[in-house]
């Protein structure tokens, strides 16, 4: 048997009613096995043979894939007709002729083609799936924190509360999730923050000063947030800038200062943060934003560079008066120690210098020779010396009784000071200063940071 043979592999085939007939060699008629059905059947008729001498090769299917634009041509058509036939129209105009003839050359194969062999309940059931995956896709889960926004056709309908739910799927019905319980957060200014400042701000004293602040929000009303905010974080950022730079432009530079944000210390709801925070909210329910500002921080403080240094130079000096301040309250408090406890030798020595007295005039009293004046002379000037002796502190002036109660160091540190520029002490008049005080509580204040 060769390839060439035309009836190589097709013993299948239905046209063939014996399978048994099977060809001897090329170019000859198959063999009949039964000489009795051989009369009765038809005899057949041999391939012809080709003007070389060979077997002519029968026609048969196109070789090679179908063609795409046949198929396409074709499952066009075939839609159209179904189309027009639901509707009760007239169908369409059939294939044209070169079309046609390609379309029966497919259509004469012994392979169908997969799409042509689905019959119409496949059809169905491929479509039925499809529909059940797209009405499956309207099935969705609002969290505990969370309101879903239900929109048909764009148009806000209803808000959804937490749990599951189903909507119809796009592009008929869309819902939007958005958080109402969690705080936001807006920097602007910051190094790390996606929004920078748009410029310096101008305190009270003149001073130019770059703020670093955040924003503090929360969302109270899912629908209005969406329907009549479009870019939640430029508005914020207008109206905190404005209502900060009118509070900046009313208050001195120490002051914010004091205002910054520190780990451990609450300053978010210090009266001058808390007016701001007011008039931003006053403009966004005005505005009817759905937006609750529940804090602003201030974060950074940034100086120009002479102004910088002048602010230091201040801090310094400060820094060295309280340190002053503290040193002489210190002394003072020595001071008033040992002056009470000079008060109490004073009073013990002044009791029993009284004692000695009584008891050298009761002695004079009772001598039955009274002294002559020499003689009384020099025994008044002994029990003066034994009673200099005895109690000196009596004896001593004021000044050196005041010399008594200062500490070792109060004479000679003015001086020492003086010669090295530092500030001077306060004398005992000056250490009650109203501005010294004030700075003395405002380092002592718990929490102040110094």
């Amino acid at each position: 048997m060769s390839i060439n043979d035309p009836q190589w592999g097709n013993s299948h085939r239905p046209e063939e009613k014996d399978p048994d007939q099977v060809p001897e060699q090329a170019g000859t008629a198959p063999v009949q096995p039964d000489a009795g059905r051989k009369s009765a059947e038809p005899q057949q008729k041999s391939p012809v043979e080709s003007p070389a001498g060979g077997p002519q090769k029968p026609a048969g299917p196109p070789e090679g894939p179908p063609d795409l634009e046949v198929l396409w041509q074709q499952l066009v058509h075939r839609i159209r007709s179904k189309i027009a036939l639901l509707l009760r129209r007239d169908p369409p105009a059939p294939l044209s002729e070169p079309v046609a003839n390609r379309v029966a050359d497919v259509a004469t194969s012994d392979a169908p083609l997969g799409w042509q062999a689905l019959s119409l309940q496949s059809w169905l059931i491929g479509v039925s799936l499809l529909l059940g995956a797209w009405l499956m896709s309207g099935f969705y889960q609002v969290d505990a924190n969370q309101r879903g926004v239900l929109s048909r056709f764009g148009v806000i309908t209803s808000t959804e509360d937490p749990g599951w739910h189903w909507r119809w799927p796009y592009p008929l019905e869309s819902v939007r999730l958005v958080n109402v319980t969690g705080d936001r957060t807006l920097e602007i200014g910051a190094p790390s923050a996606k929004r920078q400042a748009t410029g310096m701000m101008l305190t009270a004293d003149q001073n130019l000063v770059g703020v670093a602040y955040a924003v503090v929000y929360q969302v109270n009303d899912p629908v209005a947030y969406l329907s009549r905010v479009e870019a939640p974080s430029d508005l914020l950022a207008a109206l905190s800038e404005t209502a900060l730079r009118e509070a900046v432009a009313s208050q001195p530079l120490s002051l914010l200062q004091g205002t910054l944000a520190k780990p451990g210390v609450e300053t978010t709801h210090t009266p001058f943060l808390e007016g701001v925070r007011q008039q931003m909210q006053l403009s966004l329910d005005a505005l009817k934003t759905g937006i609750q500002v529940k804090a602003i921080q201030i974060q950074a403080l940034r100086l120009p560079g002479p102004v910088l240094q002048a602010v230091k130079q201040a801090e310094q000096a400060e820094q060295a008066q309280i340190r002053t301040l503290r040193e002489t309250q210190a002394a003072a408090g020595e001071s008033l120690i040992k002056a009470r406890k000079l008060a109490n030798r004073l009073q013990e020595e002044s009791t029993g210098y009284a004692q000695e007295l009584d008891v050298a005039t009761m002695r004079l009293n009772a001598a039955s020779l009274k002294p002559d004046l020499a003689e009384a002379q020099n025994q008044l000037g002994a029990l003066n010396a034994a009673m200099r002796q005895q109690y000196p502190r009596l004896f001593d002036t004021y000044a050196d009784l005041v010399a008594q109660t200062q500490p070792a160091s109060a004479v000679a540190k003015p001086k020492s000071a003086a010669g090295n520029g530092a500030v001077a002490a306060p004398t005992a008049s000056s250490w009650r200063d109203p501005d010294m005080m004030r700075s003395r509580d405002r380092v002592d204040r718990p929490g102040s940071g110094s």
